[in-house]
């Protein structure tokens, strides 16, 4: 037991006296893009800390750091530590967008695979689903908040809850996701689906029944657009009907 504690005493007295050498920053993103590069990550730490090359180690709040980048928008998950050879290792876990809002005032931001609000980025524009129209939320009041928890609170009024549900279903369905490239919310506060084949419009109407809806589009799709090649011959197919499909000739 003394000779435990006299390595790990050993080990706190080097650390204490150890000057940092390297910030080895490393951010796990979804692609090869970043939504906050390590340059920038670098910048934040020495606006907090200072210059921390160079500085011994226990002047170094890694606490602090770590609360820093947790608190970032783009970062999911954060992990700072030091190691007792003078390293000051940043490991940073990217957020992943899922879709990109655009509100009625042209103001756009992401929803993550998470559900969190998340703000555009300079870096770069990540290729996700849109959704587009008669959206009146806007970012401010929302940054922060996780629209997976507000879809269980009855006291809160919001269309992003249902934009996440039908953004991730539609995301996580391989056809799908190739297939519908943009949704518009309509005057009325339904969905309309917009699709990559053919150019009718998709009338969705809200997110209930959402995996019944797509299963009879497909089927109209496989066994019937697909089967007589006619794509282009209707304006519209209506989805909001329960167990049926109402096309509209053009």
């Amino acid at each position: 037991m003394g000779g435990v504690v006299s390595l790990l005493g050993f080990a706190e007295v080097k650390r204490n006296t150890t000057l940092c050498k390297l910030v080895d920053i490393r951010i796990m993103q979804h692609d090869s893009d970043f939504f906050i590069t390590p340059t920038q990550v670098s910048k934040l730490i020495e606006g907090q800390q200072g210059e921390v090359i160079g500085k011994p180690m226990d002047q170094i709040n890694i606490q602090k750091i770590e609360a820093l980048m947790s608190a970032n928008p783009y970062i999911a998950n954060a992990e700072v530590y030091a190691t007792l050879d003078g390293n000051l290792e940043v490991r940073l876990v990217q957020k992943k967008p899922v879709v990109r809002i655009i509100n009625s005032d042209e103001e756009s931001y992401y929803l993550d695979s998470a559900g969190s609000v998340v703000p555009l980025s300079d870096n770069y524009t990540p290729k996700v689903l849109v959704v587009n129209g008669n959206i009146s939320e806007p970012y401010n009041m929302y940054a922060g908040m996780n629209v997976k928890k507000m879809a269980h609170d009855t006291s809160v009024h919001s269309m992003l809850p249902g934009i996440y549900h039908l953004a991730m279903y539609i995301r996580n369905n391989n056809f799908w996701n190739s297939q519908i490239t943009q949704v518009y919310v309509d005057t009325s506060k339904e969905f309309v689906l917009v699709p990559r084949v053919g150019n009718q419009r998709i009338i969705f109407g809200d997110t209930t029944d959402t995996e019944q809806k797509l299963d009879r589009l497909w089927v109209l799709y496989h066994d019937g657009l697909n089967a007589t090649g006619k794509w282009n011959e209707y304006s519209t197919i209506n989805l909001k009907y329960k167990h049926q499909i109402v096309c509209t000739k053009k």
